[in-house]
């Protein structure tokens, strides 16, 4: 009987400490991607990544909640909060949501450290780690790398990437070039300083191609299609194929802001008849007026187009597809401790 006694303690003991190594191991794990996964849209990406939708979760900052993390059904069902960061430029796989802190819509003190920082947080368990302790911004998953705004006193806003188990951080571009419009590992952006024409960077090597002599701002690339601001057309919005072939123009009037939702564009009116939120039907070429004003972070999930008033940045939705127009009214949710 001692015997037995001895193996059952000696069992015990082991599966004890082999837990205890399972659960440690699970919780300093990276989780890596394949090749080419993207985080969020593009389009939801230009509009500060308010909201990201991931096989069947959407992730949204609250408004009514300082913009803290929150997670729901795509039809805005089973609301909760996710953690208590206020944040934007949400990205998603399938193990971790990144994003930025947002400092200035938060409660955190002006004297907090890590306030803007960027941050990994495992679905799993909600354990939040930080990639970059400096002011950091606009974000873009591409594969097992975030490429961000990154900014400090020396260099102002330049360009940098870090790996998602924050190794190999480095600068990538002195520039201020927009790190939003990622396709699969490469970057396409507008020149921020000798022209505004269309260039590729592969992040990895660094080096940048040209693409296209359009005078754009805002590419957005959905599919084998672009679609972009026209900066020689009164800022209208544009379709052509990423060479800048086929070029038609979409838009009735000029824009501040747009994204793309399946066989729509939808997009903010500069000098409109009147200005407000306009839809544009891709297939037909029919446009009409959503909302009268002036509207920005157009965000779109499979249900819903979301847009923020631009002076008081209270967020309005429609059924995608949809115009009737009503406020994006989420519950406040306390966190547990």
């Amino acid at each position: 009987m001692k015997v037995i006694r001895r193996i059952i303690i000696l069992v015990v003991f082991l599966g004890v400490i082999g837990g205890l190594a399972y659960y440690k191991y699970i919780n300093t794990v990276t989780h890596y991607n394949e090749p080419g996964v993207n985080g969020n849209t593009i389009g939801n990406l230009y509009g500060n990544g308010l909201f990201c939708e991931y096989d069947g979760v959407v992730y949204f900052a609250n408004p009514n909640d300082r913009d803290r993390l929150y997670k729901m059904n795509p039809d805005e069902s089973d609301i909760e909060i996710v953690n208590g960061d206020s944040v934007y430029f949400i990205n998603s796989d399938s193990h971790y949501l990144y994003y930025s802190r947002n400092h200035s819509n938060s409660t955190f003190s002006s004297f907090s450290v890590n306030a803007d920082s960027l941050c990994r947080m495992t679905k799993r368990n909600g354990k939040v780690i930080i990639l970059d302790v400096d002011d950091c911004n606009a974000c873009a998953l591409s594969g097992n790398t975030l490429v961000y705004y990154h900014y400090d006193a020396d260099e102002a806003t330049t360009v940098y990437k870090v790996d998602i188990d924050g190794k190999n951080r480095e600068q990538i571009s002195k520039a201020s070039i927009d790190p939003r419009c990622m396709v699969g590992d490469k970057l396409y952006y507008s020149g921020v300083e000798n022209d505004h024409n269309l260039h590729r960077m592969n992040i990895e090597t660094k080096d940048s191609a040209f693409i296209s002599s359009e005078n754009l701002w805002i590419p957005l690339i959905d599919g084998n299609t672009l679609y972009y601001m026209n900066l020689d057309d009164n800022n209208r919005v544009y379709r052509s194929t990423l060479s800048g072939e086929d070029k038609v123009s979409i838009s009735t009037y000029g824009t501040s802001a747009f994204n793309i939702s399946g066989n729509y564009l939808y997009y903010q009116s500069i000098k409109g008849n009147p200005d407000g939120l306009y839809r544009v039907d891709l297939a037909s070429g029919s446009e009409i007026l959503i909302a009268e004003g002036e509207y920005n972070n157009i965000n779109v999930t499979s249900k819903y187009v979301y847009f923020a008033d631009y002076l008081s940045g209270t967020i309005f939705h429609i059924p995608n597809g949809g115009t009737n127009v009503s406020v994006f009214d989420p519950p406040i949710i306390e966190l547990d401790d």
